[in-house]
């Protein structure tokens, strides 16, 4: 039976320490984008009822 010896760089620098902080990388990656994306709905959702409440004041300012 072969044991893995762990050694600073092989644990710093192989390709499972890399292949796990792209796992990582990726997941935040993903969260981000969705808070980002939740967060820019929010602002479509404000800016439509911003929209919906000024358009009677836009039309009477019109007539007058």
């Amino acid at each position: 039976m072969r044991l893995a010896t762990l050694h600073l760089e092989t644990a710093r620098y192989g390709d499972v320490y890399r292949a796990a902080r792209l796992v990582r990388l990726r997941q935040q990656m993903i969260r981000h984008i969705k808070r980002t994306d939740a967060s820019a709905q929010k602002v479509e959702q404000a800016l439509a009822s911003l929209a919906e409440v000024n358009a009677p004041m836009d039309r009477l300012a019109r007539h007058q």
